[in-house]
């Protein structure tokens, strides 16, 4: 389905109210047809969507959904994201591993609570445990409603943005990037800073990692331009994605990349 010529317009990097976006699942998939997009992966924080891939009828067209998550992972006391995608079902062994870092989730919230010394809602009281995944964001709108902040930045910048409150997740980067790719995912950096890439990407290359996310919104035409030249060096690809949230009121489809952007990514979900 991916080779489809029809298929033009990917976004690989989206989410929903599971983890820390606005909408459902089904309302995402809708607003992606409605924005004219042929393929995405609803790639929800150590979570993956409540869809079987392939092929959905959606808002009057077909949109094809790629199996995946946003992975957090620790390294050198940096979080950092790792996005797995799958070209099929999502293995047992994965969805084991996602259950366990939902749980994580919810503890490192609880940590979090108790260090602020806040009356706040506890992780049982957002309910849907096992389908939620309990988020810095969560943390901030808590702190918002509760008068603790004034708003979500003020929240983050005080209270929510840093590990000297929001607990570190204790699976390393590598040791995901190593994981995902027993697990048969293919893995891509998500929205990595140029200098981490220069830094660090030698490192994630030799653990294994298939790509970068080197075409996003976010970036000039010269970093983006560095991170295809940083990705050519180590023999890895670009994957490309919005990262919407739905909270910044643009609409899915402003951003998206087509089967040429994407031929190394292709190739590895086919082969």
């Amino acid at each position: 389905m991916l080779r489809d010529p029809s298929t033009r317009r990917f976004d690989l990097h989206m989410h929903s109210l599971r983890s820390d976006g606005r909408f459902s699942p089904e309302e995402v998939l809708e607003r992606c047809a409605r924005g004219g997009l042929d393929a995405i992966a609803l790639t929800d924080h150590d979570l993956t969507a409540p869809f079987a891939p392939g092929r959905h009828d959606v808002a009057g067209r077909p949109l094809w959904l790629i199996a995946g998550a946003e992975v957090s992972a620790t390294h050198e006391g940096q979080e950092l994201h790792l996005l797995v995608y799958f070209p099929g079902a999502v293995p047992q062994t994965f969805l084991d591993f996602s259950a366990s870092q939902i749980a994580e989730r919810a503890q490192r919230y609880d940590q979090a609570i108790d260090q602020l010394g806040m009356e706040l809602p506890r992780s049982a009281e957002h309910g849907q445990y096992g389908a939620l995944s309990l988020t810095r964001h969560h943390l901030a709108r808590a702190l918002v409603a509760g008068g603790h902040a004034k708003d979500l930045r003020d929240a983050f910048t005080r209270y929510a943005g840093g590990n000297h409150i929001v607990p570190e997740m204790s699976v390393q980067f590598v040791d995901a990037i190593r994981f995902a790719r027993e697990a048969g995912g293919i893995t891509s950096w998500a929205h990595p800073s140029p200098a981490d890439v220069q830094r660090l990407l030698p490192t994630f290359a030799n653990a294994g990692i298939h790509a970068i996310e080197g075409l996003r919104p976010s970036l000039s035409s010269a970093e983006k331009r560095l991170m295809r030249r940083a990705a050519e060096k180590h023999g890895l690809f670009l994957t490309a994605g919005s990262d919407w949230h739905g909270w910044c009121g643009q609409e899915p489809g402003w951003f998206s990349a087509d089967q040429a952007d994407l031929a190394g990514f292709l190739n590895a979900m086919n082969a």
